[in-house]
């Protein structure tokens, strides 16, 4: 024969009913109410030390004055209350059975009409006499009635005044900031840009053509949003919490502006004609041959988090950083201005490789002068299109450098040097100091440029608006 399936034992210490244990006492359980004040006084009732009940915990009829629990808090069945540790409880449900009979007497007396009524036909007057009539108070219905319009008209009131808290909170956060935008101290620090004149010039240059989506309504905020960003290269949470948006409105702000700032700020990298450079050309460069240089070029590298792709680990790694960066080329003209800027390349790949594939070449002319440093040492490439290649004299297969070559170089340190700050104007854009995520790393699925190409290119024009490096 098969096994019955019993029932769950009752919870309280020292009882094992369960149902169906003795057919003639008719043992029923009850599980613990959803209800959490009542959950937690049958809890404490049962007064089981660190005892936490299941789904499958019960308490048995048998602790229960009525045989079942009662959902009345004035019940002494709203909790178990017939156990062991406890007093008789019998006398408190008398007392509560008084109580609740003398409560319908008092209710029977002073709701019942002075009249029967005996049919539907029931006179107007009857009804009025039936509405005016007391209810044990001194109050009258008409009386209830106006104290039920005055308390609609509070809760109205309320209502009101709690649609013009939301509505003023909605318009204060809308404000995002208390930043003064036409201070230019702050533009300074929190932009790179000279002044707020600038600022504004810029905003206007954008948005002449182009209308950003009103994710936050001020445009002028948007932008200068995307500047700090750029600037002091802080994270989305923490421009979310200054400007009290969410993560995601500050990643589609800052990738809106991005683009279309990388399009049209590409016209601040300028590659000057050869008369344009003999105009302005420094006293540092007027001596021959340094008033043939075309462009002074170097490479620099921007820390990358560690790719999850294998391959794209083994290309980005440094072997001169020990890192996974991105390396890119610049160029700037005698002045100091930023005249070129390649692709980001991984960090593995050589000067050589980036200068060769970069374009640059194709840009220069013969006669031209490019100078560099010394990683620089492939003259062949250069001199194919008639250009002159100057690096400082090395003293590989020599003893020592000559007179002439000694100053020659370091005349070419002193002018070469130009190119360095001008990449370190660049990284004054703190984005580009920090260990960039792969996020703004590689491209996006609709963009035909890397989010990093992009942030370069936008960091390399702000710096251009900067004083000239060379007077």
């Amino acid at each position: 024969m098969s096994k019955l399936k019993r029932g769950p034992c009752c919870s309280v210490v020292g009882c094992s009913l369960r149902p169906g244990t003795n057919l003639l006492s008719e043992i029923k359980v009850f599980r613990f109410p959803r209800n959490k004040i009542q959950r937690d006084a049958w809890i404490t009732a049962v007064k089981r030390e660190g005892w936490i009940p299941t789904s499958n915990s019960r308490i048995c009829s048998t602790h229960f004055i009525s045989g079942k629990p009662s959902d009345d808090p004035l019940s002494p069945d709203y909790i178990p209350s017939k156990l062991p540790h406890r007093p008789d409880p019998s006398r408190k449900m008398g007392r509560y059975q008084r109580s609740l009979s003398r409560a319908s007497e008092v209710y029977a007396t002073n709701v019942q009409p002075t009249e029967e009524v005996e049919d539907m036909d029931t006179d107007v007057t009857e009804l009025k006499s039936y509405n005016d009539m007391s209810v044990g108070t001194d109050l009258t219905m008409s009386d209830i009635e106006d104290m039920h319009k005055l308390n609609t008209s509070y809760k109205d009131q309320v209502q009101n005044l709690e649609s013009k808290v939301q509505t003023l909170t909605c318009e204060m956060k809308q404000l995002k900031s208390d930043v003064d935008l036409k201070d230019d101290q702050i533009i300074r620090f929190y932009t790179g840009l000279r002044s707020s004149k600038v600022f504004f010039a810029l905003l206007t240059y954008l948005t002449t053509a182009w209308s950003p989506r009103t994710l936050i309504p001020q445009t002028d905020l948007q932008f200068y949003l995307v500047l700090m960003k750029l600037r002091l290269g802080l994270t989305h949470k923490d421009l979310a919490f200054r400007f009290h948006c969410s993560c995601a409105t500050i990643s589609t702000i800052f990738h809106d502006w991005l683009n279309i700032m990388s399009q049209r700020f590409s016209s601040l990298i300028h590659w000057p004609s050869r008369e344009e450079i003999k105009n302005n050309l420094p006293a540092l460069f007027r001596n021959p041959p340094f008033n043939s240089v075309r462009c002074i070029i170097d490479c620099s590298e921007i820390f990358i988090d560690r790719p999850t792709s294998l391959s794209a680990r083994a290309m980005t790694y440094s072997n001169y950083k020990s890192h996974n960066t991105v390396k890119f080329l610049v160029g700037i003209s005698p002045t100091g201005s930023i005249t070129f800027l390649s692709k980001s390349w991984g960090g593995r790949a050589s000067d050589k490789t980036i200068t060769k594939s970069s374009g640059l070449i194709d840009l220069l002319e013969e006669g031209d002068i490019v100078m560099a440093d010394r990683g620089f040492s492939f003259p062949e490439y250069f001199a194919a299109k008639g250009v002159q290649l100057l690096i400082p004299a090395s003293t590989r297969g020599k003893t020592q450098l000559s007179g002439q070559e000694v100053s020659v170089s370091r005349h070419m340190s002193r002018m070469r040097i130009h190119v360095e700050r001008a990449i370190g104007r660049i990284k004054n854009y703190c984005i580009l100091r920090q260990t960039l995520p792969i996020n703004l790393v590689k491209r996006r699925p609709k963009d035909t440029v890397a989010t990093v190409d992009k942030i370069l290119l936008v960091c390399s024009a702000l710096s251009n608006l900067d004083k000239s490096l060379v007077q």
